[in-house]
């Protein structure tokens, strides 16, 4: 259950990046933007949060 977690969380960051790219015109930080980024943040944080807990379960 916990690799399968790493990897949906993996996919979905891959995905919310995909999708920041897509987003035409890149000038002003639009609220979409703004989200976008939110969500990158919050998606890698729980990430890293996973791959710590690997780290710590290990020793």
């Amino acid at each position: 259950m916990e690799r399968r977690r790493k990897i949906l969380l993996a996919v979905l960051l891959l995905i919310s990046i995909g999708n920041y790219f897509r987003i035409v015109g890149n000038e002003n930080v639009r609220t979409i933007q703004f989200l976008c980024i939110f969500a990158i943040g919050a998606i890698s944080s729980l990430l890293i949060r996973e791959i710590i807990t690997v780290f710590k379960n290990k020793t």
